[in-house]
């Protein structure tokens, strides 16, 4: 190579180190800002079963023991949500195995697309009220979860709870930091319609007012690195109980299980976002710092790099170079 063609080259090598160089505050605090955040489009069903759980059967109003299935759906309002937020729809339904529905939740809200934290606004609503303020994580934990507790909001207690941070474990080998919600006996919002007194174990006759007691431990396996609860468990118990506190009902003792298929899928999500985030947060930036220093050392090189007779014509003065002719 000519020392004219190695003159230009080196500002072409500078100029692409140059921008690889530029490239790494741009990937690593706009791109990866912007690739990682929880979709506005979403439409998921995910079951969790109870095998032979005890609940009072809704044809017969009578205690019965069998597996239930407890179904949830989402779906994602694309034109309420933004570049920052998005708004989901969640539909909870609790039935037996032959389809007799116990029990149904319904809300929508809307939440940080990066934190999972949720945000007030966009019409939210909890069960038809819209007077329920929401507050804490939804759906998901945020990006690179921290070993630290979390708030949660119960849809069954309409209430703020705690999931505290319960240790590392690997689910299909998998690392995931487990958080276990624990709520002791606490009533029930809402109404509880009158049972029999007979089924509660009082005398006489005719119907008698309840209240809905809950004991709640649920607990949340999340790949970390998404933020993305991967199993769950759910342990309830709930208890039908008089104002004076003679009767009492066992209502539902069940502890649900996330489907091993469902596990799958959402490992297999969470793996995705790892993939993104090693790229985006680890390999672009290493990898075009080496590139990009590599070019300019090149450039360098490129610059300073001379033959030895254009290096002896610029050391011997024109005028000796004539005489020497």
């Amino acid at each position: 190579m000519t020392p004219l063609s190695r003159r230009s080259l080196a500002p072409v090598l500078a100029g692409v180190g140059a921008f690889l160089l530029t490239l790494i505050p741009l990937t690593r605090l706009y791109v990866y800002d912007q690739v990682l955040k929880a979709p506005l489009e979403q439409q998921s069903m995910t079951r969790a079963t109870a095998e032979s759980a005890t609940y009072v059967d809704p044809a017969t109003m009578r205690p019965a023991t069998g597996d239930l299935v407890q179904t949830r759906w989402l779906i994602g309002d694309v034109l309420a949500g933004d570049g920052d937020r998005a708004v989901w729809g969640e539909s909870v339904s609790l039935a037996t195995r032959d389809g007799h529905r116990l029990d149904y939740h319904e809300r929508r809200l809307a939440f940080d697309r990066r934190t999972g934290e949720i945000v007030n606004c966009c019409g939210e609503y909890l069960d038809e009220d819209v007077a329920i303020r929401q507050t804490g994580q939804a759906f998901r934990w945020p990006f690179n979860a921290e070993r630290r507790d979390y708030p949660l909001f119960d849809l069954r207690l309409r209430h703020p709870v705690t999931a505290a941070f319960d240790g590392v474990e690997r689910v299909r080998g998998v690392e995931t930091y487990r958080y276990v919600q624990r709520t002791p006996r606490r009533l029930v919002p809402g109404e509880t319609p009158p049972l029999p007194r007979r089924l509660l174990g009082l005398t006489g006759k005719g119907d008698v007012g309840l209240g809905r007691y809950a004991e709640i431990r649920r607990t949340y396996w999340v790949e970390p690195v998404s933020g993305l609860p991967v199993r769950t468990r759910e342990e309830v118990t709930e208890t039908l109980v008089t104002a004076d506190g003679r009767g009492r009902l066992t209502a539902l003792d069940a502890d649900f299980r996330t489907s091993e298929s469902d596990v799958a899928a959402a490992l297999a999500t969470a793996a995705a976002y790892r993939r993104w985030i090693l790229l985006l947060g680890t390999a672009a930036p290493v990898g075009g710092g080496l590139l990009g220093v590599g070019f300019v050392v090149a450039a360098l090189w490129s610059s300073r790099r001379r033959s030895p007779a254009a290096q002896d014509e610029e050391q011997v003065p024109g005028d000796q170079l004539a005489d020497a002719r």
